[in-house]
This record gives structure tokens, C-alpha cells and sequence, in this order.
């Protein structure tokens, strides 16, 4: 397991959320079989309404048997939250480590769940002889062998994957466009297509995303990052290198309004560009509501209206996945701390699996 210093974080409304989705450690040992699947991946997408997505955490997946069951229950898509990312998948020099991300794909596909997979790079969550690489050469081929070996094992299982994650530097206007890391710093900004071009070579049937934050108010901070992902897909598509679409994570917070009329205008020059929409990580950080539940659950509800409605206005979604099922595991409560003693209240289900009105509005969204 691995966890993340929340020590640094500071009680800020601007502050840099660069550490959420490493807070429940995911690593495991064990290979699962593959299974064959009743339906068509592209199919699966093509209803009116878009699926409702959950991104698991693996320990809960494995300890609590009600998570299974409403995963079962309610979940149209499946987001396995860390297992694919580097650090459980190579966490050892040399070795691929499939053990975890198969538990949770080998589920979805034994209950006719698509798979949307997170994600093939990321600045953060790297193992450290990955962040200790410094030759240019090196590094290009441990990212193409890396896609390769991963998305080739998943082919015809994963229908989309999150090829990029993050990698919009926080505040552009101040930090320039591309997020610190050791794939910008040593290869530059062509790691972004060495990865889309390495993803779409391993399975050329795939829908490739670039996933990113903080894209649905009207601050200039906010243009600034929705105006560097525009140029990222240009360029993309100027080189004639794959990229289907673009995912929302929807961190929303409960203090902020979305900005309707830019999101919108957002939302639909993407599709202009040929690309589709997804809500990839959707949950509310309530660090400033009330503590009591029914006022905080309420403007909870009141925040993800008003972004669904601006979002869907613009057209039709891929799907919208929160991220995680119980407000037991979410990353907010750490990284967003109270000043009182509530507990943080984010996600569609309580810390006993009690089904909450956020719930009760999403599938009024989705199938």
C-alpha cells in the first residue's frame, strides 16, 4: 500500500489537488483469467441515457461484500481507481504485477459491466525508479513498452481508456501549460503523443481520453486550463494521432457556482472537434457546508444539478462516474479536512452504504 503526506496540504480554495487518488493504496499480488463478454463494447454506450460509473478502490472491493453487491446492483460502468496505474502495476523493476486490475476487470466482465481504464500516464503515482529515469531514450521506451504490454493485455476487454491524466499544469498562467513531472520534464510535451500513439497502436479499436480537472467554472484560471486542453487535441489531431475524447473529473466544490455558459461553450467546441464528452471522477468537496448532513446533502445535490444540467445542455455524455461509492473512502476527507468534527459527505452513499439524495439524482442522469 501506499499512501500520500497530506501533511503539506493547506485549507486553501485554490489549493493544488495533486495527491486525491493515491490516498487508498491498491497494490496486490495474484493473476485473474479472462472471460469472454456477452455484449458488444460499443454497444454498451449507445443507449439514450449515459451509464452511471464507479471507480473502485480495491481494498473496499475485496473487505466489504456490500460494495460488491450495489456494484452489481447499480453500476453500469467499472473504473478500476488505482490498480492500473504504474505504481501498482510496476511497482518492482522489471515486472508487470496484473493481480489487482484483474480482480476488479474480471468482476465487471462477469456482470456485464464495460471497463474504463485510469490511466496509462500520470505525473504522480509513479514508482520511484520511474521518477529516477533521466535518460530521454530510456524513458520513451519504458512508456511505449508500458502501453503496449497493458493496453495489448486489455484489448477487446477495456472499451476506453484515460491515456494522459493530469497533465494541464495547475495554473497555467502562472506555472505555463504543462504539469511538472518526470515524462514532461525529460521527454517534453511529445509524451503526451508518444502515449496516444502507443495506446492506439495496442488496440486500434479503443476509445483514447485525455482526463483533466477544474474545467467547468468561468475563472481565468479555468479558461486558461480548458484553452490548454483545445490546443493539446489540435495538436493531436494536426499529427493525425488518435484522441476520441475528453473526460471531466468534476471535483466539484460546493462553494464554487459552474461556470453554465462557459462550460457549455467548452463542452461544445470539443465536440466540434469530433470528440466525445465523459464525467470521469464526480464527487463534491463540502469543506465549507454545514455540518448538518440534511443542509450539506442538499447543497450537495444543488451543486451536482447545476453542473449535469450545463454539461448535458451542451449534448450527450459518455457516462458520469463518481469517484468511489461510500463517503467511507473518499479521498475528500483528508485532503479537505473540516474545521469541526463532521464528516465529509461527497459521494451517492453514506459510511454505512445508506443510498443519500445525491444518489437519487444522478440516476436521473444516467441508466
Amino acid at each position: 500500500m501506499w499512501m500520500r503526506n497530506l501533511s503539506n496540504f493547506q485549507s486553501d480554495n485554490r489549493l493544488e489537488l495533486l495527491t486525491r487518488r493515491s490516498a487508498i493504496g491498491v497494490i496486490s499480488a495474484g493473476v485473474g483469467g479472462s472471460l469472454t463478454l456477452p455484449w458488444s463494447i460499443s454497444d454498451a454506450f449507445s443507449a439514450t441515457k449515459p451509464p452511471f460509473g464507479v471507480a473502485v478502490h480495491l481494498d473496499p472491493f475485496r473487505n466489504e461484500p456490500i460494495f460488491r453487491e450495489l456494484l452489481k446492483k447499480h453500476a453500469g460502468l467499472i473504473v478500476p481507481m488505482n490498480a492500473l496505474k504504474w505504481a501498482s502495476l510496476r511497482h518492482t523493476e522489471g515486472k508487470f504485477d496484473f493481480g489487482g486490475a484483474d480482480e476488479i476487470i474480471d468482476f465487471a466482465e462477469a456482470n456485464g459491466q464495460p471497463i474504463h481504464g485510469h490511466a496509462l500516464l500520470w505525473y504522480h503515482a509513479n514508482p520511484s525508479w520511474i521518477d529516477a529515469v533521466t535518460s530521454p531514450q530510456l524513458l520513451e521506451r519504458l512508456l511505449n513498452e508500458h502501453i503496449e504490454t497493458v493496453v495489448g493485455r486489455y484489448a477487446g476487454r477495456i472499451a476506453t481508456w484515460d491515456v494522459v491524466n493530469e497533465v494541464v499544469a495547475h495554473d497555467p498562467l502562472t506555472q505555463g501549460k504543462w504539469r511538472k513531472g518526470v515524462w514532461h520534464d525529460i521527454l517534453g510535451p511529445r509524451h503526451v503523443e508518444i502515449a496516444f500513439a502507443a495506446a492506439a497502436k495496442a488496440d486500434p479499436n479503443c476509445r483514447l481520453f485525455i482526463n483533466d480537472y477544474d474545467l467547468e467554472d468561468d475563472s481565468l484560471r479555468t479558461e486558461a486550463r480548458q484553452r490548454a486542453i483545445l490546443q493539446i487535441v489540435r495538436r493531436l489531431q494536426k499529427k493525425n494521432i488518435p484522441i476520441h475524447g475528453v473526460g471531466l473529473q468534476a471535483h466539484l466544490y460546493a462553494e464554487r457556482r459552474t461556470g453554465r455558459e462557459n462550460l457549455i461553450k467548452f463542452v461544445r467546441e470539443l465536440k466540434t472537434l469530433g470528440l466525445e464528452v465523459a464525467v470521469t471522477e464526480l464527487d463534491v468537496i463540502d469543506w465549507k457546508l454545514s455540518a448538518d448532513p440534511v443542509v450539506r446533502d442538499r447543497a450537495v445535490v444543488a451543486t451536482v444539478k447545476e453542473f449535469l444540467d450545463a454539461i448535458t445542455e451542451a449534448g450527450p455524455v459518455r457516462n458520469i462516474t463518481t469517484w468511489g461509492l461510500s463517503d467511507k473512502y473518499s479521498w475528500i476527507k483528508d485532503v479537505f479536512p473540516r474545521d469541526d468534527s463532521a464528516i465529509a459527505r461527497p459521494l451517492p452513499f453514506d459510511r454505512d452504504w445508506n443510498q443519500k439524495p445525491l444518489f437519487d439524482l444522478i440516476k436521473k442522469y444516467t441508466q
